[in-house]
């Protein structure tokens, strides 16, 4: 029975020292050295004394830097960049001039808006057709010839 018990204690040394050192390790009672990175226990350097520029690098004499007057742009806080919905409305304009009639001009649309589906949540047909409304195109147009909608809404 003593050597069973002695070869049990024998072999979970064995296995304890081989494969679990650094655990079994950090179980045993720290030295105050251990705990202290190396870092440290280093001699404190002055850091900031140290920084160089680069060679051949410099800062300019604030009295030698130039500056022109400013000039104003064309920019407002109302001044909105273009969108699809701009260049939707500048192809109808063009397509109206090019069809001939207001029946092409209507067919062509659709086809025109075909297009520009992708653009569908960026692109209001309400507001699209009130400014086409207001253009002005070689044939009279009323809100009743703009019935308007997406390709997508046809199949649903």
């Amino acid at each position: 029975m003593t050597a069973v018990l002695l070869l049990t204690a024998a072999w979970y040394t064995y296995v304890g020292l081989t494969y679990y050192r650094p655990e079994l390790r950090n179980l045993l009672p720290k030295k105050a050295a251990d705990t202290m990175p190396l870092v440290a226990l280093a001699p404190m350097r002055a850091v900031i004394g140290g920084i160089q520029p680069d060679a051949g690098t410099a800062s300019a004499d604030p009295d030698e830097l130039i500056f022109s007057p400013g000039e104003p742009d064309d920019i407002s806080e109302a001044t909105l960049p273009k969108g699809p919905s701009d260049d939707l409305l500048a192809e109808a304009i063009t397509l109206a001039g090019a069809s001939g009639t207001k029946a092409d001009f209507l067919s062509l649309l659709q086809v025109l808006l075909d297009k520009y589906e992708i653009y569908r949540d960026e692109i209001s047909l309400p507001a699209f057709t009130a400014e086409l409304l207001t253009q002005q195109l070689p044939f009279e147009l009323f809100e009743h010839d703009l019935d308007l909608h997406w390709p997508a809404e046809n199949y649903a």
